[in-house]
């Protein structure tokens, strides 16, 4: 086998790699998030209120890199499930600032409790030195990954 075609093997094995603990990753926090009647966005968008206070929806829409179509589905669905509160900017009344309602910040950190142990549980087993070896690993194909999204 040519040093071409080992290199092409290897690349596809960590592609595909990544991809299946991606997958793994994401149905195991999807099941824990719908045991809690949340979807991985909404949850996260509980999130970035709680860590930012009251949040304006472009702002969410940004963290959670969606557009602001998808932003106000997923607000309005939080909001209809009481976990959440939306009014008009005092300021500009353009925007529209969402904030998190008791029964929302008190989801919010109970879910992220069983999200830091499920992270935590899914990281036990690798030394913390392999740990930031992994995410320095994984910093460098997201930016080469953004370079090619152009």
């Amino acid at each position: 086998m040519s040093e071409q075609s080992r290199l092409v093997d290897a690349r596809n094995s960590a592609f595909i790699a990544v991809t299946a603990t991606y997958k793994l990753m994401h149905r195991n926090i999807t099941a824990l998030l719908a045991e809690e009647g949340l979807t991985q966005p909404q949850f996260y968008a509980l999130r970035v209120m709680a860590r930012h206070g009251p949040t304006p929806m472009k702002t969410l829409s940004d963290e959670l890199w969606v557009t602001a179509a998808n932003i106000t589905g997923i607000v309005d669905r939080l909001e209809s499930k009481g976990l959440i509160e939306r009014a008009a900017s005092k300021e500009d009344r353009r925007t529209t600032i969402v904030t998190l309602t008791a029964k929302g910040r008190k989801l919010q950190e109970g879910v992220a409790k069983k999200y830091t142990k499920f992270i935590q549980k899914a990281l036990q087993k690798l030394s913390r030195e392999e740990q930031e070896t992994l995410r320095g690993l994984l910093a460098r194909l997201q930016d080469e990954m953004s370079d090619l999204d152009g």
